[in-house]
């Protein structure tokens, strides 16, 4: 936040003779802005900080409000009116969390012990300022601007490498790392099994990212990219038509990237057994039948329900552990093994949707570690989910695809200019 102060400066000049008490009359120049000083001041959280003493700090794991405001002249009673007031919706801050910075600032001018401001940050969108300067605190949430540009970053998949690793290459940090491939891995949810990307796999991205005060911190959306899995090229589009009916991303034939089922129940994960006909079985330790995918990922991790369809089962027994079953239509069905804990609300009957949180990682029955174990059933008899081919979605109406053809041939353009500089073999250095 900047404030300008204009400084004027006016010469009067008047003289007084005393033999003849005349007065001269004295001219003054208009001024201009050339002749106006500006002084520019910077402010944080909106105070100057060189009037202030201030303190910077962290909030420490375990801490509660009585913690954060013990360096101000305060009775537990304000404490407590305060706590509860930040539960209104406006401020929307039941609780403080460990990690986050704050500062406490005290006037330089003030003859009291206590300081007077605390500044806490939430979130880097964002900052919430007490003032103890009354009897009663005064709170005040603030939104800090958010700058959305767009971006492009690519690259291909190396040896013994993943998508998040050749992205964590163009990042700084890990939250802007996580959140574009959290991003691309939503776009092709439905089309790429990132858990079989190949050397040599290549991708360009361009999406909206949401900056503060020029530093990254999230994605806002993909909106068109191109990623060759397998030597097969698949782009996507973020669009929606003027009439706003016709909505989500799309290849570049018009058709629908949605599929009717995820290519895995949990993100952010690991296959750490695949389906086999003949697995050495980790508890048990003999060879039997493996009829599912168990995707290993932390205790927690949600799980969610892989396409729309109705709760036949949600129950618990000695090998599965506690697991849910979908009935998706008369040919598929879908089961997840050894959760932690059933999301709320689902039960056998209920109707869910695709992506829906259906319940948690865990490692219940016969798991030697956190991990689900999906089982996809065709016609009555479990398959191998990954070996499936599912049907494409519903094709964009014929009256729609003039408007997005239009629509994405400059981005296409785009897309084919980056791509080419993927595919283009270095030369070899002449040997001397």
């Amino acid at each position: 936040m900047k404030s300008f102060h204009f400084a004027f400066l006016f010469f009067t000049l008047l003289f007084f003779t005393n033999s003849c008490s005349q007065s001269k009359k004295v001219e003054v120049e208009d001024i201009t802005l050339e002749d106006t000083v500006f002084v520019e001041e910077d402010l944080t959280f909106g105070f100057d900080l060189d009037e202030y003493i201030v303190k910077y700090d962290t909030v420490e794991q375990g801490w509660t409000w009585n913690n954060l405001f013990e360096d101000f002249d305060i009775n537990q009673y304000t404490i407590n009116t305060t706590a509860e007031r930040l539960k209104d919706s406006l401020i929307d801050m039941k609780y403080i969390l460990a990690g986050k910075p704050f500062m406490t600032l005290k006037s330089k001018k003030d003859t009291s012990n206590a300081p007077k401001y605390l500044v806490y940050e939430p979130d880097v969108f964002s900052y919430v300022t007490f003032d103890f300067n009354s009897d009663s605190v005064g709170i005040r949430k603030e939104e800090r601007p958010i700058e959305i540009q767009e971006k492009m970053v690519s690259g291909r998949i190396e040896k013994n490498s993943n998508l998040s690793v050749e992205l964590g290459k163009n990042f700084d940090n890990y939250m802007m790392t996580a959140a574009i491939s959290d991003a691309i891995e939503g776009v092709y949810a439905w089309s790429v099994d990132f858990f079989k990307l190949q050397a040599g796999d290549k991708f360009v991205v361009y999406y909206d990212e949401k900056s503060v005060d020029g530093v990254p911190y999230s994605v806002d959306k993909i909106k068109y990219v191109w990623f060759e899995h397998a030597n097969e090229g698949l782009y996507a589009f973020n669009f929606t038509d003027s009439t706003g009916e016709v909505s989500g991303y799309y290849d570049d034939k018009a058709n629908e990237m949605k599929r009717p089922f995820l290519m895995s129940p949990v993100k952010f994960s690991r296959i750490s057994s695949s389906f086999n006909m003949n697995r050495l079985h980790p508890i048990y330790k003999t060879r039997r039948p493996h009829l599912g995918t168990d995707y290993a990922a932390p205790t927690g991790t949600p799980i969610l329900a892989t396409a729309d369809g109705t709760i036949s089962k949600a129950s618990r027994s000695r090998g599965n552990g506690i697991y849910v079953k979908i009935r998706h239509n008369k040919t598929y069905d879908t089961q997840y093994l050894h959760m932690s804990k059933i999301a709320n609300g689902i039960r056998p009957g209920v109707r869910v949707k695709q992506g829906d949180v259906i319940g948690y990682v865990g490692s219940t029955g016969a798991a030697t570690g956190p991990h689900v174990c999906y089982r996809f059933w065709k016609n009555g008899r479990q398959i191998n989910h990954r070996s499936e081919k599912f049907p494409k979605s519903e094709p964009m109406k014929e009256e729609v695809k003039p408007e997005f053809f239009e629509y994405i041939k400059p981005l296409k353009e785009k897309l084919d200019l980056e791509r080419l500089k993927l595919t283009v073999t270095p030369a070899l250095e002449p040997e001397v």
